[in-house]
């Protein structure tokens, strides 16, 4: 009985613990999210709650340790299942079912030899995890590696005791490490390590300490639902647009008004002989667009598929015309051999965009880069992550 109690006690305080870090964490996310705007700093979220799900299946091994350091280990076939999802690319949750057989040696108090125990258990966990990775280096879809660390709560059910015993339960404290390594945008390999803390009861041996433990290390594939993944945007490029808007907004008050308080007196028209009109074609050098992307972003957001799309217009409606698409990094991050390659992404994902989404053909695109040796913007740095479309001739 005193058991139970002392395990009971330790779940509740867990989960007491947990639940104070987490609203704390929450309180400073919300503070910082009002208080701060950094410049260059991405914000990330995703379309649809439908999105970041998967599902993970593996298997691999496990052992049971008790408190007799002089028993063998023994090592059995251990089956995992589990779904999850990323709530942010930083953290996740996931429910997670594993089971099989335990066995174990227990040191027999009347004999002074050890006797072999078995067992049969299934458990169920809820996992939180913390992709290391992403908060350490930033979030990136295509990263081949993560690091992903987890703790979890959970419950356990035993049966089929070896000695005819009733069956028993627990309430497990969980932890591990998980590795997922990318092998294509909807499937991940990963190999997983847990530890779990049961009652010592939960064997139906009663002795020694009150605490023992499961380690089991596993391995699979995780199969990740939707094609769309999570999207970032720069608030402060949204400030900085809004800001260039307003004072254009301004100027042409101005104008208008000085336009109104005019006093215009209009001499009597000449008599003009009738002429014949002759319209000219327009010239291809009259477009020129522009596509920002956030920091270390190859990506085009759905803010700045507007400028994509009234480009591919342009070109439908002058047939005769290209364009020429040249990408840009900014000076200040990264080096000039990445800024390059970043560059060309740039202005190739724009290009991709017109010929699949627009059917665009590829021979009207011209694709140039730049990266960082030159700055279309010098006096302001945030604006240089950007693609500028310029028409020309065929």
């Amino acid at each position: 009985m005193k058991t139970k109690q002392f395990f009971y006690f330790c779940s509740i305080l867990c989960l007491v613990c947990y639940a104070t870090f987490a609203a704390q964490a929450q309180v400073v996310v919300e503070e910082v999210t009002v208080a701060e705007l950094i410049p260059g700093k991405p914000r990330y979220y995703a379309e649809s709650n439908l999105d970041n799900w998967y599902l993970s299946i593996g298997a691999g091994t496990q052992t049971y340790l008790t408190e007799n350091d002089n028993s063998d280990a023994h090592f059995t076939l251990a089956m995992n299942v589990a779904v999850g999802k990323w709530i942010t690319p930083f953290v996740g949750v996931r429910m997670s079912a594993m089971g099989g057989s335990l066995h174990y040696d227990w040191l027999s108090s009347r004999t002074s030899q050890y006797n072999y125990g078995s067992m049969r258990y299934g458990a169920f966990y809820v996992d939180f995890l913390w992709e290391m990775l992403n908060t350490v280096a930033g979030y990136s879809e295509r990263r081949v590696i993560s690091i992903i660390p987890f703790i979890g709560l959970g419950g356990a059910y035993g049966w089929h005791h070896n000695s005819n015993l009733e069956d028993t339960w627990a309430m497990p404290v969980t932890g591990g490490l998980k590795l997922n390594f990318r092998l294509g945008h909807y499937v991940d390999l990963f190999f997983e390590g847990r530890v779990q803390a049961v009652a010592d009861q939960f064997n139906r041996v009663n002795m020694g300490s009150q605490i023992e433990t499961a380690i089991s290390v596993i391995g699979g594939l995780s199969f990740k639902f939707r094609e769309s993944r999570f999207k970032a945007f720069d608030p402060y490029i949204d400030q900085l647009a809004i800001a260039e808007l307003n004072r254009r907004t301004n100027q042409l008050r101005a104008a208008l008004q000085e336009c109104q308080s005019r006093k215009i007196e209009c001499p009597p028209c000449p008599e003009v002989a009738p002429q014949t009109i002759v319209v000219e074609k327009e010239s291809c050098g009259g477009m020129m667009a522009s596509i920002s992307f956030a920091i270390n972003s190859a990506t085009v957001s759905q803010r700045e598929m507007v400028n994509a799309y009234n480009v591919a217009q342009w070109l439908k409606e002058n047939p005769d015309c290209k364009v020429t698409i040249t990408g840009y990094a900014d000076r200040n991050t990264g080096t000039a051999e990445y800024n390059m390659k970043l560059s060309k992404r740039r202005a190739e994902a724009v290009a991709e965009i017109l010929q699949k989404n627009y059917g665009i053909p590829a021979g009207r695109i011209v694709i140039d880069s730049e990266g960082s040796s030159q700055q279309p913007y010098p006096n302001d740095n945030n604006w240089n992550r950007i693609v500028l479309i310029v028409g020309g001739e065929h």
